[in-house]
């Protein structure tokens, strides 16, 4: 059968129309630079001392301001911080006018006039994808790369680097050696920001942390940070215990086991209470709430699913075999608020050197120290104390202080292999602190200072002579190199003097 003129009339009229337009293809490059950075952080066992500087490059995007947005570790102890644009060879200065640790994100500023003028700032996402393919970008030796990752799901856990459980995003990537603050994107959109990556399998901050952050951070109020509920729970699957606890029927909800000081839940929530509703959501029996888009998700999330601190949640719990419904005013779990702080980049360590022994807090820093690796290496007394002390502070600034090492010396003959050991008392002082450690070696008991460890399977106690405590402290300082005998408290060091708290970007109104 031939064509009829109606069907040549119809073919031709289609090849008259125009072909459709491909869609462009996004441009990387403006959205995205490399970042030359030299960090010199502090040796954990000289306190008074800093590390050798050490180079890394890693990612930023350009976001409103402009400013860039990058991971807070990876400008953590800088000394030196550079922006390569565009795969030029030129490098510009930059400075940290916000950093947020413990959701690991911070912000950039570049001073040079000029310096955005072919960058344009990132649109984000509103939301993570949950299946497809996604485009992480980097320079690498001035070469723009640009490989495909698929998403693997969204999954709530613990950040490596900061302290709050949240959502991330969870990739399988074609990127070789990635986790450095690489940008995520899907159809030109950012969708997230990696922060760790091993062999092909790489972690996100997603869209919605990274639009929070932003905003939050360039708001006129003040920054509040990313709340959390400060629990310690356990799955709830014992129809015994739950029976015990006054319940009937299958276990649902979570058991809770501590409450952080401080922190949301504090004064709210208390241990062997069964969290069964929080937001509206009900929770499951291991700690799950169904989230509109990603399914099943820890409930640790919930505090930052588009809520703030000052916020408040209505939650359900089974407490005294009876439902009871609470509200919890959501706050932001402050490093500060930790006995045992995770990270403290940025701070010159407090310490003490008297007699020739080294005093220093207990930290995630001086425990990192043992590599990735540090809760199977290092002391086991340390990791014990972080594991059970971490979030037991009872009153601002208290802290665990630990003898880490003797500086041989004839004065303190005998106690030179002494180390790793966390004080109990001086001088009949309870010690919660450098300077209270310091306070106290200002009034001997009688002839003597003496030193009182908690219990381990080493050594109870040190005990010195106080007639010659002070020029044989003198003595080993200068011996061993020791410019001072002592920092009472954390300073701020490197990039972090300029960033003395985080702070409203906003521009200033105008006056008019």
């Amino acid at each position: 059968m031939g064509i009829g003129p109606a069907g040549l009339a119809l073919g031709l009229a289609l090849a008259l129309l125009p072909a459709p337009r491909a869609r462009a293809a996004p441009d990387y490059a403006e959205h995205v630079v490399a970042l030359s950075i030299t960090a010199q952080g502090w040796d954990a066992r000289r306190p008074w001392a800093k590390l050798p500087p050490a180079p890394l490059v890693a990612s930023a995007v350009v976001v409103e301001g402009p400013l860039l947005l990058t991971r807070a570790q990876m400008v953590a102890d800088a000394t030196l911080i550079e922006v390569e644009k565009r795969g030029s060879a030129q490098l510009s200065a930059a400075r940290v006018v916000h950093v947020d640790p413990e959701v690991d994100l911070a912000l950039l500023a570049v001073d040079l006039p000029g310096f955005f003028d072919d960058l344009e700032p990132v649109a984000i996402a509103e939301g993570a994808p949950i299946e497809g393919s996604v485009e992480s970008v980097r320079w690498e030796k001035r070469q723009l790369e640009v490989s495909t990752s698929r998403v693997s799901r969204i999954e709530v856990r613990a950040s490596r680097y900061g302290t709050l459980d949240h959502a991330f995003l969870l990739l399988r990537s074609d990127l070789e050696s990635g986790g450095w603050a690489e940008p995520v994107f899907r159809r030109g959109r950012l969708i997230g920001l990696t922060t760790s990556q091993q062999q092909q399998h790489a972690s996100a901050i997603p869209a919605e942390i990274l639009a929070a952050y932003v905003k939050a951070a360039r708001a006129p109020e003040r920054y509040g940070g990313f709340a959390s509920l400060g629990i310690v729970w356990q799955n709830n699957r014992d129809e015994a215990l739950a029976k015990y606890l006054g319940w009937s029927g299958a276990p649902r909800g979570v058991l809770l086991r501590d409450v952080r000081p401080e922190s949301t839940a504090d004064g709210v929530l208390a241990p062997r209470d069964i969290l069964l509703e929080l937001d509206g959501h009900p929770i499951d029996a291991i700690g799950n709430y169904r989230h509109p888009r990603y399914g099943r998700l820890g409930l640790a999330h919930l505090p930052l699913d588009g809520h703030r601190p000052g916020d408040v949640l209505r939650a359900r719990v089974w407490r005294d075999a009876r439902e009871v419904e609470v509200e919890l005013t959501l706050r932001r779990y402050a490093a500060e608020a930790r006995r045992i702080p995770w990270r403290r980049e940025n701070l010159a360590p407090a310490y003490l050197v008297a007699g020739g022994l080294v005093f220093r807090e207990l930290d995630g820093d001086y425990l990192r120290a043992w590599g990735p690796n540090w809760s199977g290496l290092a002391p086991g007394e340390l990791v014990f104390r972080y594991h059970l002390d971490a979030h037991s502070q009872k009153r601002p600034g208290e802290r665990v202080v630990i003898l880490s090492q003797v500086l041989a010396d004839a004065y303190n003959i005998g106690y030179h292999d002494v180390g790793e050991l966390c004080v109990r008392e001086v001088n009949g002082r309870r010690i919660d602190s450098i300077a209270a450690l310091a306070e106290a070696f200002q009034q001997p008991e009688g002839d003597y200072h003496t030193v009182v460890f908690d219990p381990n399977g080493v050594r109870s106690q040190i005990v010195l002579d106080a007639a010659l405590f002070e020029p044989a402290s003198q003595r080993i300082a200068r011996a061993y190199g020791v410019p001072a005998p002592a920092r009472l408290a954390p300073e701020p060091s490197g990039l972090a003097r300029a960033v003395p708290a985080p702070v409203s970007l906003a521009p200033p109104a105008d006056p008019r």
